[in-house]
């Protein structure tokens, strides 16, 4: 096809130099003829898939990159959302846990037993603020009593500090924290 517009546009050309000696008529008739040569082209021009066929997506010199990579996206799609369920599952099945993790990367701890429960430490909660009820009834806290148990406590003081804070009456409080603003 290329070959027969490329034979088009030369004889459109020597008839360019010969439309000197050509009639209008003649010159008309050429004009028409190479336009209906031209048309003819662009409109029975073959289709593209006869031309050049469509290849398969692992077909051709990086077919088997294209493979490769896809391999190795869906692998790791794959790993990430199964990730979460497997984490899941290892982490409250203790049966799967045993049997298909190695016991030198098990990392779970036995979860300990608790000195009290919640309703233990609740009743001795309320029984302490029981016990500071009638204490406060009977006058135990009178501004006397209170200034005399700061006095107890100013004994501490002057003392040698344990290297490691035990001598501290709260461990969390700073050397110039004042427990008597409180």
């Amino acid at each position: 096809m290329i070959r027969q517009s490329l034979r088009c546009m030369a004889r459109a050309t020597s008839h360019s130099v010969k439309s000197a000696n050509m009639t209008a008529a003649e010159r008309d008739a050429a004009l028409r003829e190479a336009n209906e040569q031209m048309r003819q082209y662009v409109i029975n021009r073959p289709s593209l898939d006869k031309v050049k066929p469509k290849r398969g997506m692992f077909e051709g010199p990086q077919g088997h990159q294209h493979f490769l990579q896809l391999a190795a996206v869906s692998t790791f799609l794959c790993a990430f959302l199964i990730t979460p369920l497997l984490g899941k599952k290892i982490a409250l099945d203790e049966e799967f846990r045993k049997k298909y993790v190695p016991s030198w990367y098990d990392y779970s701890l036995e979860k300990p037993d608790y000195a009290w429960t919640r309703q233990e430490l609740h009743e001795q909660m309320i029984e302490l603020q029981n016990e500071l009820a009638e204490r406060a009834i009977r006058g135990e806290f009178t501004p006397e009593k209170l200034e005399q148990m700061k006095a107890q406590r100013r004994q501490f003081m002057g003392k040698e500090k344990s290297e490691h804070g035990w001598d501290q009456l709260h461990p969390g409080l700073d050397d110039d924290d004042d427990l008597e603003d409180d």
